[in-house]
Order: C-alpha cells, then sequence, then structure tokens
C-alpha cells in the first residue's frame, strides 16, 4: 500500500507544469496581461489575476515539488483590490473559463495552505508556448493595424490635396462632389483604433479606392504633372539609371545613422542639393535634382521587394505618382522588420515625401549585398536622428544609390 501512495506523488511532481528556462513569475504576467483580452479577459479582471499570483512564491513556477497556489480568501482579495468579493467571485470564474485558474476548494469554498486548497495557476503555466504563439499574433496584428491607420492617414492628405485642386481647377461638379460627399463621411483618426482589424482593412481599401479616383479625375483634367503627384514622380521615357543634378554635389560629405546600426556605404553627399540654406527639410522635394527623377528613375532605385509592391500599385491606378510610392513604402515596412512608430517618426519630422525616400533608402541598401544593414529600423531612426542634426542628406543617398546600379549594369 506505501508503494501505491508513493507512486503517484512521484509521478504528480514529475509532470508539474513550470515555466521554460529564462522566464519568472514577472514575466509570465507579462505574457498573461499581454494576451488577456484575446482571452476574453477584461483589465478589472487580470487585476484580479495579479493580485492573486503576486500572493505566490516565485520560486514554485521553476522548481520544487509545490504548484504556484494563492490560498487568499475572496474576502481578503476583495479587500487587496478594493472591490466586494461578489466582483472577486465574478473575475475568478471569468479566468477559470479563459483557463487561466483552477480552482480546489474545501466543500464550503474554504482555502488553506495546511490542506492544499486554493487557487492554482498550473493550468495557465502548461499552456505557456500557446501563450507565446498568440502573443506574436497579437502583436502582428498591432503592427498590421497601426500600419493600416498609417496608410488611411496617407489617404486622407492625399484626397484632401486632391479635392482642392478638383475644386480649383473644375469647381464642385457633381462627381466632385460625391467625392466629396464619401470622404465626409470617413471616420475620425481616433475612430479608427476602435476598429477591428477586420473592419479596418475594408476601410482602408475604400480609402484608397476613393482617393484613386480623385487622383484619376485630376490626371484626367491635366496635361501637366500635378501638384499632389510631385513631378519627380511621373513616367518617363528617359534612362533610369541616369541621375542628374544642377546644383554641385560635394560626394565627400556623408550623413550617416549610427555606426551601430549598418557598416558599409552610407548616406552620402552635400546637403546643399536637398534643402535650402535655411534647412527647411519642407522644401526637400523642391529640390531640383528630385524634380528631375521621373517615376521610371525612381523606380530604377528601389529593390526587387519594393517594385513588387509599386507595380501593384501601378496596376490599380495605371501609373506611377506620389501616392503610389508612399503607400508602397509603408506596405514593405512589416517586410523590413520596421515598427510602425519609426514611419511615424519619420513622417512628424521629415514630411511624407522625404521619409518614403528614406524607406526607399534603407529598403535598396538592405538589398544590396555590398552594404551591412543589422537592423532596418534602426537605420531609419538613425536617418531621423541625422535629420535633427543636420547631417541627413537624402540626396546624396540616391546618388550613391544610382552610382552603385549603373556599375552593376
Amino acid at each position: 500500500m506505501q508503494v501505491s501512495q508513493t507512486l503517484p506523488a512521484r509521478r504528480c511532481e514529475a509532470v508539474k507544469p513550470t515555466l521554460p528556462r529564462g522566464m519568472e513569475r514577472d514575466g509570465f504576467v507579462a505574457l498573461v496581461d499581454a494576451i488577456a483580452s484575446s482571452l476574453g479577459i477584461g483589465a478589472a479582471a487580470m487585476m484580479t489575476f495579479r493580485t492573486m499570483i503576486a500572493s505566490t512564491r516565485p520560486s514554485a513556477f521553476k522548481r520544487g515539488p509545490d504548484e504556484p497556489c494563492c490560498y487568499l480568501s475572496q474576502n481578503e482579495i476583495a479587500h487587496k483590490r478594493g472591490v466586494t468579493a461578489c466582483r472577486i467571485r465574478e473575475h475568478e470564474a471569468a479566468l477559470v473559463r479563459a483557463g487561466l485558474i483552477e480552482k480546489r476548494t474545501m466543500a464550503n469554498g474554504a482555502r488553506s495552505g495546511f490542506s492544499g486548497c486554493g487557487v492554482f495557476f498550473g493550468v495557465a503555466i502548461a499552456r505557456v508556448e500557446e501563450f507565446l504563439c498568440l502573443r506574436d499574433e497579437v502583436e502582428a496584428d498591432r503592427r498590421a493595424h497601426a500600419r493600416l491607420r498609417g496608410q488611411r492617414s496617407s489617404h486622407k492628405r492625399h484626397l484632401k490635396g486632391f479635392l482642392s485642386e478638383l475644386i480649383e481647377h473644375q469647381g464642385r461638379t457633381a462627381e466632385v462632389a460625391r467625392i466629396q460627399q464619401k470622404f465626409a463621411g470617413w471616420p475620425a483618426g481616433q475612430a479608427l483604433h476602435r476598429m477591428s482589424l477586420e473592419e479596418l482593412q475594408k476601410h482602408e481599401a475604400e480609402a484608397e479606392a476613393l482617393t484613386i479616383s480623385a487622383s484619376d479625375l485630376l490626371h484626367e483634367t491635366h496635361d501637366r504633372p500635378l501638384e499632389n503627384e510631385r513631378s519627380y514622380l511621373q513616367d518617363t521615357t528617359q534612362d533610369s539609371n541616369e541621375v542628374t543634378c544642377n546644383d554641385p554635389v560635394d560626394m565627400r560629405g556623408v550623413g550617416k545613422p549610427t555606426h551601430s546600426t549598418a557598416s558599409g556605404p552610407q548616406p552620402d553627399g552635400h546637403v546643399h542639393c536637398l534643402e535650402k540654406q535655411d534647412g527647411a527639410v519642407s522644401e526637400a522635394h523642391k529640390s531640383k535634382f528630385i524634380q528631375n527623377l521621373g517615376g521610371g528613375r525612381l523606380y530604377g532605385l528601389c529593390s526587387e521587394e519594393m517594385r513588387l509592391w509599386l507595380d501593384i500599385e501601378r496596376q490599380k491606378r495605371g501609373r506611377l505618382d506620389f501616392h503610389s510610392f508612399v503607400i508602397a513604402a509603408q506596405k514593405r515596412l512589416p517586410e523590413l522588420g520596421i515598427h510602425p512608430s519609426a514611419w511615424e517618426e519619420a513622417v512628424g519630422l521629415l514630411d511624407e515625401d522625404a521619409a518614403m525616400l528614406c524607406v526607399l533608402i534603407t529598403d535598396a541598401k538592405v538589398a544590396d549585398p555590398e552594404v551591412t544593414i543589422l537592423s532596418a529600423g534602426a537605420y531609419l531612426r538613425g536617418m531621423v536622428r541625422a535629420q535633427r542634426t543636420g547631417s541627413l542628406n537624402i540626396m546624396g543617398s540616391l546618388i550613391g544609390l544610382n552610382e552603385r546600379s549603373r556599375r552593376r549594369y
């Protein structure tokens, strides 16, 4: 009889779930917190979970015969939380349904460390690998959501510009009024945060379609490059490997991101071609060098991956315009592992056109076997830091890309 009682105890100890190597109790709580909403756990119930787990021994999550357990009564937990015991019962029921806790209590519901009764966390610890995968999915969805919000923001900026020009040249025609009416129905930026990913995807697609329709309408009425489409992004029949600059360029000047993020060729050239003497970055797109670039030539400086996105945008609208390059750059961000916040920071400081060129340059250098970029996101942020110190030189970087392209071909 003694053998039959001892074997189950050893078996129980052998299968006791523990956290993977490198994860401690607090890291486990942070993991659960990151995926709580996906499990249907609200902020209040999660606070109760944190309160209960804080009463456990951290070592129990890693080793020892005992499974982590909270022995506090519901009244004690309620006192710590500053809520009623009824609320704690509701929270515990939700946590049980979500598979985060297991309640083992005495017949009268009492909990005691002496009798081994309480709230146990082994069921959640056993799901750590599942939770890690879920966290990755949640983070991917969060980044996709941020990227779509950024694209919608770009659509809004461009559409406002298109409508302004349409009204100036055509007046409020029936088609312009239709576009205006649909545009007025767009949700505000803050409302986008409350949309599900599926809802936002649908809205962003509709916003892009409306922006393209306005661009097409404006394109039909002009026989000259559009201000909103930037003359340097119009298709051209000139050689895509030829880049000229009407201003002298000192190729010895270098505007580099931090040394820790990249090695090899960096943004080079003198800032005279990029900015006016007062350094106003909003004037960057007005450089003679940029204005002499056609869409075909800028396309030729892009990586193969960026060109795929540009080809998709070209199919949608029949040509490449400024809007095409901005949207393609944003869609390239997740493939490069660049967080949406890096794009937002670049747009906030450099304006959208210059931010797009920074992504194009970063992407092209990542694809260049002669250049070692340890982190595309860090490189892009390095360009933003360079702008803050006045050493960023987008123009020289574009010239450098063109020269390397000429050497390869």
